[in-house]
């Protein structure tokens, strides 16, 4: 069993180094069993096995934000995102700024804003994924309050499954 809970970002975590920002927030899943899946891995499943709902939600996002001169997730090669998030650089807007045996944290820089996300993996049996938002502009202000009600739901959802399918390749 998992439950997902709203959770402070860990002091410890590589994204303090990035503080402040206009916006943080923090989401651990606690697991009955043990979770024994490296933070790289399961960065690439978070952004690559994601629930059909949220792949729809992207997709809606990546068509609108072209009006605004917006960058769109451009998904043409998934062993180039693997590489970059397993071996360090720059995957179009996505760039692999930090990491450690317990976290991968990457950025998405835009003209708008600057996304951090990391996935740290606590103890045997919790994960964290980590967000700050810093605006760099009005756009980015707005932007993120048209998207913010759906970034808790989107998180808890990938995170999940993102876990589970780790889990079920292992079996």
């Amino acid at each position: 069993m998992m439950k997902v809970k709203k959770s402070e970002i860990p002091a410890d975590s590589l994204t303090v180094k990035y503080f402040p920002a206009d916006y943080k927030d923090s989401f651990r899943v606690i697991s009955s069993e043990n979770i024994s899946i490296a933070p790289d891995d399961l960065m690439v499943r978070f952004w690559t096995d994601m629930p059909g709902w949220v792949n729809v939600l992207f997709k809606l996002r990546n068509f609108l934000v072209r009006f605004v001169g917006l960058k769109g997730a451009e998904g043409d090669s998934l062993e180039e995102f693997k590489h970059c998030i397993r071996n360090g650089g720059k995957y179009h807007f996505i760039e692999m700024l930090a990491k450690d045996e317990r976290e991968t944290v990457m950025l998405m820089k835009d003209k708008h804003l600057d996304a951090y996300i990391s996935v740290r993996v606590g103890d045997s049996k919790s994960v964290y994924v980590n967000t700050l938002v810093k605006y760099n502009n009005r756009l980015g202000k707005v932007y993120f309050f048209v998207i913010r009600p759906f970034h808790g739901l989107v998180v808890r959802s990938s995170l999940k499954r993102a876990i589970k399918s780790a889990r079920s390749e292992m079996n």
